[in-house]
């Protein structure tokens, strides 16, 4: 049976819904698994039988997991798509531990995605790229700087050439509601948001790899540290 960590603090159930994920993805809870019973896993992590619950009525509704009447709750076997039909359905800003999640994802996706836009895109492409910031303007209504922002990181992933890449930064964009909200909220944001895609857009135009993928990595580690601190000024 997989290890699990005893757990102290506020929000246990998203801390608990982190841990299983965690086992899923890595495999030490594989497709056709039964995990403990409810109140074996409450024990064995040290929170009470509802925050478990709660937990894995969550994991449920991904579609992670699977609950039988009398039968146990074991790992299903899912398709990706169906996947991230069920991720886009999730409400991110019940969960910061969701949302954390997926900046993580884009800090291990995005690089390599601007790596396989600077080595295959045509010359139009990029230049396209570029000609989409209108020189770094910025509007007064936050909904199209919100779409602005996220067409701006599709592209890049379309000039990829790789389907699988732009599928997946579409359902990122999609769920990304929450964090462009709390991110372009921050005093001075909005116009340090447009320096950084000037500037990464530049790098890819020119085909630097190196310089590009140094500016992705800080503009997400930037969007991550203020969600944090967003979090912490909540109460949360």
């Amino acid at each position: 049976m997989a290890n699990f960590q005893r757990i102290k603090g506020t929000k246990i159930y998203e801390v608990v819904i982190s841990q299983l994920k965690a086992k899923i993805v890595s495999g030490e809870l594989a497709p056709g698994d039964f995990l403990p019973p409810e109140k074996v896993l409450a024990e064995i992590m040290g929170v009470s039988r509802a925050s478990v619950r709660e937990a894995l009525k969550v994991l449920e509704f991904m579609g992670l997991i699977e609950s039988k009447p009398g039968g146990g709750t074991s790992i299903v076997y899912l398709h990706a798509d169906l996947l991230l039909e069920k991720l886009n359905m999730i409400e991110l800003s019940q969960s910061n531990t969701l949302l954390l999640d997926l900046i993580e994802l884009r800090e291990l996706l995005e690089p390599k995605i601007v790596e396989y836009a600077i080595t295959r895109a045509t010359d139009d492409e990029l230049a396209a790229i570029v000609e989409m910031l209108n020189n770094g303007e910025i509007s007064l209504d936050e909904a199209v700087n919100a779409k602005n922002d996220a067409l701006f990181h599709l592209a890049i992933a379309k000039a990829s050439h790789n389907v699988f890449f732009y599928r997946l930064m579409e359902s990122t964009m999609a769920m990304l509601q929450e964090t462009r909200a709390r991110t372009l909220s921050t005093p001075g944001r909005k116009e340090k948001i447009s320096e950084e895609h000037v500037e990464l857009a530049k790098k890819i135009k020119s085909r630097d790899a190196v310089g590009a993928t140094k500016a992705i990595k800080q503009h997400l580690k930037r969007i991550q540290s203020i969600v944090k601190r967003g979090f912490v000024e909540d109460g949360e």
